[in-house]
């Protein structure tokens, strides 16, 4: 196990108030990234990429599952270094095994260029078309932006300075890059190319305006309509789809009982995944409808390290199975 420094000794200190799970071996643990895996600074400390390292080359299952697009995840994975990263990404829209491209893995390149990693592609559930074109109409009649999720690409229809405001928040945000593109998505709706997610990006403070419009003109059996984890965006997802369902694809693939899972989550878009698995962690930061389902609630935040923590306590209790 990593060695902590003293601060992160009383941190554990300060988490003896978990408490006890029932006696269960978990094979598997499913990690949200902003606000839970990721510090404030959006970054994986090391001390946690290296724990969650030893885990996995220990036999232990270590996973991604996020609101993110996959492009926002590649280099979280790279910090970890997992050969064969199980991630669910797009809120359960998508799901893949991340790996280090073949000179990272070889060591003849810097660890932190991940510019070539080899994905595995596992399940993807796109937003049909209608639900597409519907959202286009309704984001221009409010003056909302888009950000077009397909693949590996994301495409935004800036239209004014305050889309282009936002969607510069948001590749601040996340490092990820924004495409331009002039007509609506067309030429994408015409190829067929339907996306893994929409993006709606708003000049609304707390957002309620615009879900509002959202789940008004979508019925729930026709999209997954979900809070952004800023109030400045929300998204729209195909109706079979949330975090909670994309884990439960992804234990499929995996061959690993929900009940032997752990997830861990901070908000609104954690609610299904924490449900779903056999253990639901919230993190001391996480919002209150999260802490109010998770069967676990932490002392400490993700800026305390929490997932490491809860981990290590469950290792010490003889709750985590190695393989």
């Amino acid at each position: 196990m990593t060695s902590t420094s003293n601060d992160d000794d009383a941190i554990v200190e300060r988490a003896k108030k978990i408490p006890k799970t029932l006696k269960r071996r978990y094979r598997m643990v499913a990690l949200d990234l902003d606000g839970t895996l990721l510090s404030t600074k959006r970054t994986v400390a090391n001390v946690q990429a290296e724990y969650l390292r030893g885990l996995s080359e220990k036999g232990f299952h270590v996973c991604i599952a996020t609101g993110r697009a996959a492009t926002g995840t590649y280099d979280h994975a790279a910090k970890l270094q997992i050969p064969k990263l199980p991630v669910v990404c797009s809120n359960g829209s998508r799901g893949f095994f991340w790996s280090p491209s073949s000179s990272i893995s070889d060591g003849n390149e810097d660890d932190n260029d991940n510019s070539a990693p080899m994905i595995e592609e596992l399940f993807h559930h796109q937003v049909p078309k209608e639900v597409v074109q519907r959202a286009i109409r309704m984001a221009n009649q409010h003056g909302y932006c888009i950000q077009y999720y397909y693949m590996d690409s994301v495409y935004a229809n800036q239209k004014n300075p305050t889309h282009y405001k936002c969607t510069t928040m948001y590749t601040d945000y996340t490092g990820v890059r924004i495409d331009h593109i002039d007509d609506d998505f067309q030429e994408l709706l015409e190829k067929n190319h339907l996306p893994s997610k929409l993006l709606l990006l708003f000049d609304d403070k707390d957002g309620t305006k615009a879900r509002q419009v959202a789940n008004e003109e979508f019925d729930p059996t026709e999209a997954t309509i979900v809070k952004g984890y800023c109030s400045w965006f929300m998204e729209i997802l195909n109706a079979t789809s949330n975090k909670g369902v994309g884990l439960r694809r992804m234990c499929h693939q995996l061959e690993i009982p929900l009940d032997q899972v752990i997830a861990i989550g901070d908000g609104c878009n954690d609610l299904e995944f924490l449900q779903m698995a056999g253990l639901g962690v919230a993190v001391k930061n996480a919002e209150p409808e999260v802490k109010e389902i998770a069967d676990i609630n932490l002392d400490f935040t993700n800026d305390d390290h929490g997932p490491m923590r809860i981990l290590q306590e469950l290792e010490e209790k003889g709750e985590l199975a190695f393989q």
